[in-house]
């Protein structure tokens, strides 16, 4: 079956009315729950393969929660906050982006890339055994815009 065929039955798969869906609750959670289960999967199923994992990663993070919470409305705003740090994070790092964007985009010197290396002083320090961290996404920056690395010349 298609990608549209499996969305488009997806779509179509109605849910019972509320006052069912209220009743399985009470009467039937195992019912409900096997519905939950079913209409979870279905969507993850529709979805484009290379997303698939991810998609199942963050249902089992999603269900961890609800397993691990005292009721279920703790449990609703458990992950109502995981939703809420997960567009935070998303927004930051549009911002990110769009100040990347904003910015002229300058080549470092290759004295600011490539330093002498200093063997006693990297025993020291941690944090010289790393690459600035500006130069690194200055780079990813330049590369993503399609512009070739250009290389140390000593």
């Amino acid at each position: 079956m298609g990608d549209w065929a499996r969305k488009e039955a997806v779509m179509k798969k109605e849910l019972p009315e509320f006052d069912v869906l209220l009743d399985m609750a009470s009467k039937r959670p195992e019912q409900l729950e096997k519905l939950r289960a079913e209409l979870i999967e279905d969507i993850i199923a529709s979805a484009p393969e290379r997303l698939q994992r991810r998609l199942r990663g963050l249902q089992f993070k999603v269900d961890a929660t609800r397993q691990m919470s005292r009721s279920p409305m703790a449990s609703c705003i458990k992950v109502s906050q995981m939703m809420h740090e997960s567009l935070h994070d998303l927004r930051g790092a549009l911002t990110g982006l769009q100040q990347m964007e904003s910015q002229p985009v300058q080549s470092p010197a290759v004295s600011e890339v490539v330093q002498p290396v200093n063997t006693a002083s990297m025993a020291e320090s941690h944090t010289d055994r790393h690459v600035d961290s500006n130069i690194v996404s200055l780079f990813t920056y330049r590369a993503r815009r399609g512009h070739p690395a250009r290389e140390a010349r000593v």
